[in-house]
């Protein structure tokens, strides 16, 4: 059977998606995965077929990149239905004979596209607040919902509809019901993010999928492990910098303030390379390899890293951009894995230095984490992702 996936989103997108592709992959199945093009080397490095198609996250986040650090720019409504337009104009030819299509990110056409060609549509998302809220919910969060999904309805409503006419469909009712689908597959754990019942949309909660690397870590990773006390990783991960010249310096006094030696990774921001004997700046790096030999973690919330970090059983503090990064913050601190934080466009030297001297002196952060790092050795989000895929793929 063929699998489609199209992805409209960064990295930390593409990773777990990957690792649906690779398993569907071994079970015999074929796969085509549509994503931006910077993920195409990272793609093909595990034998599925890629199409580059979709705007790159990479060069707009570097462009986008405000003084402060702070923001992207909000995608305008004429970009929001270019991007529509270009999903509904022309995947059709690139996903022909597929037997389902899996959207992933800002996929507002792509059921149309499923409708078109006759197969199913499914919706995989990496955190539950997308499904809406439910009747227990503050009226302030429900308001604040329902203004989304009508603005939705607003901008892309009777775009869509106009470009479904044509096509000979029905034109779609709700924008939002229409993008989440018959059924969400909810990729992130229970343990950290639990989908509640009674929210707006059906959903089934898998868990989170973790792609193995290919490699072990690095010599000089493994010589700078092994060279003192565990380390602590700063990583932002696709986080569009600006000045990035000027973190060398900060990163240096957090290490001193602290007493701690750091792990950096350089990230889309590409920070400058200033390794002295305490402070390690390194390229792409398994984490399912690293962070259990680390003492914490800081880093801006991504649910992927926030996954690796609750396997390994280390205290953890984000420090949110975007997206489902503030959610997760809010996770950290409610399940006791980390201290609370400013947002990444506040952050400093005396920001970090209080964020890792309290994950790595408070004791319960400690007790927490590896509690929680027990719970999620025995949960498979991959296994029962690839079982529901093909539960749909037998209909």
């Amino acid at each position: 059977m063929k699998v489609a996936i199209v992805i409209n989103g960064t990295r930390g997108d593409v990773q777990p998606m990957l690792a649906l592709a690779k398993g569907l992959i071994e079970n015999r199945h074929e796969v085509i995965c549509c994503a931006p093009a910077e993920n195409e080397e990272l793609v093909k490095r595990y034998n599925c077929q890629f199409v580059a198609f979709g705007p790159n996250y990479k060069e707009l986040f570097k462009r986008n990149a405000q003084m402060k650090g702070g923001a992207t720019k909000a995608p305008s409504p004429k970009e929001m239905k270019k991007e529509t337009e270009n999903q509904i104009d022309l995947l059709p030819e690139l996903l022909k004979g597929s037997d389902l299509i899996i959207g992933v990110g800002f996929v507002l056409g792509v059921h149309t596209v499923a409708d078109l060609l006759k197969v199913p549509y499914r919706l995989v998302i990496f955190y539950p607040i997308l499904l809406g809220t439910s009747k227990t919910d503050p009226f302030v969060n429900r308001v604040l919902f329902g203004f989304g999904r009508s603005m939705t309805n607003m901008v892309m409503k009777n775009f869509i509809n106009k470009k479904r006419v044509e096509l000979g469909l029905q034109p779609i009712l709700d924008v939002w019901s229409n993008w989440m689908g018959d059924n969400v597959i909810v990729a992130c754990d229970k343990e950290l993010n639990t989908a509640r019942e009674g929210v707006l949309f059906k959903f089934t909660q898998t868990g989170y999928m973790t792609l193995p690397s290919q490699t072990g870590l690095p010599e000089n990773v493994e010589n700078f492990l092994a060279s003192g006390k565990p380390p602590v990783f700063i990583g932002f991960g696709s986080n569009p910098v600006s000045r990035p010249e000027k973190y060398s310096h900060t990163f240096s006094e957090v290490s001193k303030a602290t007493n701690q030696r750091l792990i950096i990774s350089k990230g889309w921001a590409n920070l400058s390379e200033d390794n002295t004997s305490d402070v390690l700046y390194v390229d792409e790096i398994p984490f399912e390899l690293l962070f259990p030999r680390l003492a914490a973690i800081v880093y801006h919330g991504g649910t992927g890293t926030m996954a690796a970090a609750a396997r390994a059983g280390i205290p953890q503090v984000a420090f949110p951009f975007m997206a489902d990064q503030f959610e997760n913050r809010k996770q950290i601190v409610k399940l006791g894995l980390g201290p609370n934080s400013c947002d990444f466009k506040k952050i400093s030297a005396s920001a970090l230095i209080s964020a890792i001297n309290e994950c790595v002196t408070n004791e319960k952060y400690k007790i927490n984490a590896r509690e929680i790092s027990q719970k999620l050795q025995v949960s498979n989000g991959l296994e029962l992702t690839i079982g529901l895929i093909e539960n749909e793929l037998r209909k």
